[in-house]
């Protein structure tokens, strides 16, 4: 029955890709004409980048509050923990999900002329996801102001050099971004730690004196890391690739408030790349 279904393959990448386009397309014309459309601006700018719109009370009625993004990282971080649960099920019950389920979600990742990513890759690849959803969930709450189941096995040899590569790069690149996280929130703190709501500052010091959004450079790199671990994983492609652009014009959005909001910003200091961008 399944292979009779729509495929669904082809359909998620068309997707991601169409969302991109449309994100790419609305994000320069908040850059570029703002004025002409308030609704476009108001779906592509949050934050403090949104304070300077004409009618902030758009963005009022249709954006969704940052602190409430710890909902989103819950949901993720419970459904990584029970893909884990199922990857430890299967080490020691290949049969532990049915056939069907395993049709069903080979179905929504990879073509079947695409091999299957090792189980070992998957479950690293797993491991880091969980690991960044975690310290993302950790963020928002308390820093952030607002396959073959005969042949399952599990081992480090299975792990190539770039993977480790990736995964290693995926570590650092979480805690500079952390680090950065922590120092974008010590901007919106008094002297006493009281919260000053509505109050923006520079930052300073590190990549900050190169960018003027290093955590949404970490980002690209976090997603660019992961590619490094999952190189076969069709889909995820376009997932980084979204996390990309997205990324760019928010750091390109951000970046031209700054210049707006401090008259006396650094000039030398680019967008998101030191020196080019």
């Amino acid at each position: 029955m399944l292979d009779k279904l729509w495929d669904v393959r082809q359909a998620l990448p068309a997707y991601l890709l169409t969302v991109t386009l449309g994100l790419a397309l609305s994000c320069c014309f908040t850059l570029i004409c703002p004025h002409l459309c308030r609704l476009i601006p108001a779906l592509t700018t949050y934050g403090k980048a949104s304070d300077q719109l004409e009618d902030n009370s758009i963005v009022a009625k249709i954006s969704v509050p940052k602190r409430w993004f710890k909902h989103f990282y819950a949901l993720g971080l419970l459904t990584l923990f029970l893909c884990l649960h199922c990857i430890y099920s299967l080490i020691h019950n290949p049969n532990y999900l049915p056939s069907i389920a395993l049709r069903f979600l080979a179905t929504l990742t990879r073509s079947y002329s695409i091999p299957p990513i090792e189980p070992t890759t998957a479950l690293l690849a797993l491991l880091l996801i969980t690991f960044h959803v975690s310290r993302r969930l950790y963020e928002t709450v308390f820093v952030s102001v607002y396959s073959d189941i005969e042949n399952f096995h599990v081992s480090m040899d299975n792990i190539t050099l770039t993977q480790w590569a990736g995964a290693v790069l995926f570590w650092i690149c979480n805690w500079k971004q952390h680090q950065l996280a922590e120092q974008i929130a010590n901007t919106r703190k008094g002297p006493r730690g009281l919260i000053r709501n509505y109050a923006y500052g520079i930052c300073f010091g590190g990549w900050f004196n190169l960018v003027s959004c290093p955590h949404f450079l970490f980002e690209i790199c976090i997603y660019l890391s992961l590619l490094l671990v999952i190189p076969s994983a069709y889909v995820y492609r376009f997932v980084t690739l979204f996390v990309c652009i997205n990324q760019t014009f928010a750091a390109l959005i951000t970046h031209s408030w700054y210049h707006k909001t401090f008259p006396k910003y650094p000039k030398t200091r680019k967008a998101l790349i030191p020196y080019v961008l």
